[in-house]
């Protein structure tokens, strides 16, 4: 059975060795394998067309089966013999079915998409050739389209085209299909026909439709390109427009933040930028926003939206995406920028210059050693106006405590100039002063105050030594003289109340008393057959205080009277529970002596008379418990054994 030959078989193998060779009359293919040995197997060499000679006569473990060239024929490079044997295989099977598949083309298109240019799809073909010269170079295959055009089809096994030859097939204009069969190098070579025809990988390397589709998207693109350039151009005219209005709020702020000491981080030049207003206005309200917004953090975003809402951004450039201004600001003007990047640039410049902090994802925030120095000289330049302040307040509300007859105020400028004098500075440096002659002046004015105010609320206070220069005595007399008045007043008061609060004591006094005899009484309602003679019965054990009379006394007399009423009642309890045990033995006793004795007259009269064994008491009255019972039934027992000895029963 002859072997199938595969793509691997036309090529020599690890060693060299060619194992696939052509027959010299039939040009068909002959593996080593299925010849004659030597010279007799009639085969040439596919590369060289020299006869070869078969070695495949001896031991095939000691040198492998193989074709050799002859000695005189040897060539130094026979290596396109097997490259050779697949093309003529190749274009017998594209010549035989006349068609072959072209695979989808495709080019990036303007949005750097793929833009497909033609399907993948099956073309006749006409005119196939195998390697027919066609300028400088020979391709594989050629054949002509349905439409007229010439392919060039090459087969590649290892190695694809290379540029050089690309670059040659390009400039004839015609098309050039690469299939690639590598993959296939274990295929028998009868079963190559779909895979070279349809399945094998290809792909078009020059494609007139693909060149066409190339040329118009170069010439859209240049197209987009001069218009992208054109508005470039007028974005960075409506960019570098001289025409600013001044903002007259922002640029007091500007004006403020730079006496503040902060001109360093204005540009207060007249630069154009991206907004209608100076750059030095739109920077300086960021520098206030930030300053503004203690510890929260702000974005870009956060401070372009609050320009946005007082429309300062150039409507032109407004909305310009960072990607379009990067490229304007590489390819037309290198000093343009959108209004966010212009934000974020100058954000980047302040945290540069360690006047801001970004955080990662939050925004910028002042950094604190800035915003210390902003408030210390905030705190400086308005210490004056804000002191002054201070002093009015308290000046008027003292002034406000004072009634007529108590004088009047000097007026607020004089005393103050007084109070500087007093301590050899003027009003200036008083209000600007930090070695504390101003805070004594503020204490002293708080505890001026504080005095009248305690006075007029009748309380008794120390006067303060110093009265910070106010005329206060006819206040502060007026007032003393209240305070006394007051007191006397509320002492008269206070008698009047403690006379009544004594006299409604003692009337609840004597309403308790009454409540606790009245309850005491009705408790010994249920307890004694007299409630009076217990009542008015004196007890030893109080001192002969009657019930009466210690409840009359307090509570806890109270309680010692209702301790004697419980003393009265467990004792009936007792005498009651006495009796009632008295009549059950007396009822057993009964029981026994009518068990015990037969006659009843004996009976009857046995519990009725004294016995010596009980002290000559009568068993009815001698039987009171469990033991007297128990005692009187031994004596029955007694009696009832001598009566029976005397024969009696």
């Amino acid at each position: 059975m002859a072997k199938k030959i595969t793509i691997a078989d036309l090529f020599p193998d690890d060693e060299g060795m060619i194992l696939v060779a052509e027959h010299a009359v039939d040009g068909s293919l002959r593996h080593i394998s299925e010849v004659p040995n030597g010279a007799a197997c009639g085969c040439i060499c596919f590369g060289c067309k020299r006869r070869l000679i078969a070695k495949n006569g001896g031991d095939p473990a000691r040198i492998a089966y193989h074709f050799a060239h002859r000695a005189e024929d040897i060539v130094i490079d026979c290596t396109s013999a097997g490259e050779t044997a697949l093309h003529i295989r190749a274009k017998e099977i594209i010549a035989k079915y006349r068609r072959v598949t072209l695979p989808a083309t495709s080019i990036l298109g303007l949005d750097g998409k793929e833009v497909e240019v033609i399907p993948e799809r099956s073309v006749d073909l006409t005119d196939v050739r195998l390697e027919a010269v066609a300028g400088e170079l020979i391709p594989d295959v050629t054949a002509t389209m349905p439409d007229g055009r010439r392919i060039f089809i090459e087969i590649a096994n290892t190695h694809p085209c290379s540029q050089q030859k690309i670059e040659k097939l390009d400039a004839m204009g015609v098309e050039v299909l690469e299939i690639m069969v590598s993959a296939y190098r274990d295929v028998a070579l009868d079963d190559l026909d779909e895979i070279i025809l349809d399945i094998a990988p290809r792909k078009l390397i020059h494609s007139s439709e693909v060149k066409t589709m190339a040329a118009k998207l170069a010439e859209d693109r240049r197209r987009q390109e001069d218009a992208k350039r054109a508005e470039a151009e007028r974005l960075v005219a409506v960019y570098r427009n001289p025409v600013i209005r001044n903002h007259v709020k922002a640029q007091a702020l500007s004006d403020d933040l730079a006496q503040l000491g902060l001109a360093e981080f204005l540009e207060l030049d007249d630069r154009p930028s991206a907004f209608i207003v100076y750059r030095r206005q739109w920077q300086a309200v960021i520098l206030d926003r930030l300053y503004k917004a203690k510890s929260a953090f702000l974005s870009p975003m956060d401070l372009l939206e609050s320009f946005s809402k007082g429309g300062w951004p150039k409507k032109e450039i407004a909305y310009t995406k960072s990607e379009h201004s990067k490229w304007i600001a590489a390819n037309i003007d290198d000093d343009f920028r959108s209004p966010y990047e212009e934000v974020s640039a100058y954000l980047s410049r302040l945290r540069g210059e360690d006047a801001v902090y970004e955080a990662r994802g939050k925004g910028f925030a002042m950094n604190r050693d800035l915003r210390l120095r902003i408030d210390a000289t905030i705190e400086k330049r308005t210490r004056p106006q804000r002191r002054i302040a201070e002093l009015k307040i308290a000046f008027r509300n003292i002034g406000v405590l004072m009634e007529p007859d108590d004088g009047r105020l000097p007026k607020f400028d004089q005393w103050l100039q007084g109070r500087a004098t007093a301590v050899k500075l003027s009003v200036e440096e008083l209000l600007v002063d930090e070695s504390g002659y101003f805070e004594g002046l503020t204490e002293r004015m708080e505890a001026v105050y504080r005095m009248v105010a305690d006075m007029r609320a009748y309380k008794k206070v120390e006067q303060p030594e110093d009265l910070a220069g106010l005329p206060m005595d006819r206040l502060i007399n007026r007032l003393r003289t209240a305070r006394i008045a007051e007191e006397k007043r509320e002492q008269a008061e206070w008698a009047v109340l403690r006379r009544r609060q004594e006299a409604e004591a003692a009337a609840l006094q004597r309403q308790e008393i009454t409540d606790r005899v009245f309850r005491l009484t009705e408790a010994a309602i249920f307890v004694v057959p007299d409630v009076d003679i217990f009542l008015d019965t004196p007890s030893s054990e109080h001192d002969g205080k009657t019930p009466r009379q210690l409840a009359s006394e307090s509570y806890r007399g109270f309680n010692q009277a209702q301790a004697i009423l419980s003393t009265i009642r467990e004792a009936k309890h007792a005498v009651r529970a006495a009796e009632s045990l008295k009549r059950d033995m007396v009822g057993k006793l009964w029981e026994r002596v009518y068990s015990r004795i037969p006659r009843r007259e004996v009976a009857d009269l046995w519990p009725k008379q004294g016995w010596p064994e009980l002290d000559g008491m009568k068993p009815l009255e001698y039987c009171k418990d469990q033991k007297t019972l128990a005692r009187c039934l031994e004596v029955l027992e007694d009696f009832v054994a001598s009566e029976r000895k005397r024969g009696r029963r």
